[in-house]
């Protein structure tokens, strides 16, 4: 996967019944591993078992110049990783031109992945019972003093995030107290995106960040990450929660028995969400408030899924690979049952000599 073709495109097998599309708006970057990597796409792949034959189209900006064109009729289901709005818009406008009178399956359409920015999730998944969503508002292209006028235009109350668009989950600028901090934030060339912060403190003086992937009708819960600051990453396990042995075990236990941990009122608001957000695959990433709802932080299908670290003291993540990949083989429905068929029928490769 990733691999970058002069035809740009790559087949794993002629008869394969199942498109993969990938693609990216600028110029894709170079692995020190070999081929290419691209920003703004799913990596749900990797959930695919290495039996599944499947095609894989990369979309570049020149991909309609070429002469040959994929015949889609072929396929039964095409798969979209191209997840990223703000970093490919080209490309997702794009594939709904690819996808003009196809008739078989498309998951994640990509008119569905357009209206997936921070500002327009925050709009449509306002007012879910048990669900606290912080006001977004996007700024491009900010004159002096324009964000300090936006934020107190819309409403919203400080402290405030200010994040850049168009960077995979939006790099963090700063947390800002006031109009003037606002201003010196958000100035300059660029899309700058404003949210309100809400302190999602736990009894404990703790942060925790849930992540949740919603697969088809699947719902598998990725990780609960504790810290001590409000700005959570991934490097947080090992820095901080490593040392923490009660965290591991709530994590372990959500992972286990989500129900039995979580307010009954968050996994309402989680199917709430899956009923707005209009794709078949995405992740939600939030906190829960002091009052038992969950906090909002973000919700698309960019989030990474890997990697799945296996490392002590953290062995028991590994348990989410076995239903999320149930979930997606379920969601891919007929077309995986006929792809597995159709690898295990194809005469082994022969090696090079």
């Amino acid at each position: 996967m990733g691999g970058y073709g002069a035809n740009d495109f790559a087949s794993a097998g002629g008869r394969a019944r199942l498109l993969v599309i990938t693609g990216c708006d600028s110029s894709p970057r170079q692995s020190s591993q070999g081929g290419y990597r691209f920003g703004g796409n799913s990596d749900i792949y990797k959930l695919l078992p290495d039996n599944l034959a499947f095609e894989e189209l990369n979309l570049s900006r020149r991909f309609f110049k070429l002469r040959g064109q994929p015949d889609l009729h072929r396929y039964d289901c095409v798969l979209n990783l191209v997840t990223d709005p703000d970093q490919h818009p080209q490309t997702l406008a794009m594939l709904r031109k690819l996808l003009r009178g196809y008739k078989g399956r498309v998951i994640n359409r990509p008119e569905a992945v357009l209206r997936t920015t921070r500002d327009q999730v925050a709009k449509r998944l306002s007012g879910i019972d048990g669900l606290l969503v912080p006001k977004v508002v996007r700024l491009r292209h900010p004159k002096p003093g324009a964000a300090s006028a936006a934020a107190r235009r819309n409403g919203l109350a400080y402290p405030l995030i200010v994040r850049l668009a168009g960077t995979h989950s939006g790099r963090i600028v700063g947390l800002v107290h006031g109009p003037a901090e606002l201003d010196a934030a958000a100035a300059g060339p660029g899309e700058f995106v404003m949210t309100e912060f809400v302190d999602f403190r736990s009894p404990d003086g703790l942060y925790r960040k849930h992540r949740v992937f919603l697969i088809g009708r699947r719902r598998i819960f990725r990780h609960l990450i504790g810290a001590d600051s409000w700005n959570i990453h991934a490097k947080e396990r090992f820095a901080f929660m490593a040392h923490h042995p009660a965290l591991i075990a709530e994590e372990q236990r959500l992972l286990e028995d989500p129900e039995g941990v979580l307010p009954p009122q968050v996994a309402a608001a989680i199917e709430m969400v899956r009923a707005r957000m209009g794709l078949d695959f995405f992740g939600m990433d939030f906190g829960v408030a002091a009052d038992g709802r969950a906090v909002l932080f973000e919700a698309n299908a960019t989030m990474n899924f890997f990697p799945v670290v296996n490392d002590p003291p953290f062995e028991h993540i590994e348990c989410v690979i076995r239903p999320a990949r149930a979930a997606l083989l379920e969601l891919l429905g007929s077309v995986a049952q006929q792809a597995a068929a159709f690898s295990a029928a194809r005469p082994p490769v022969a090696a090079a000599k």
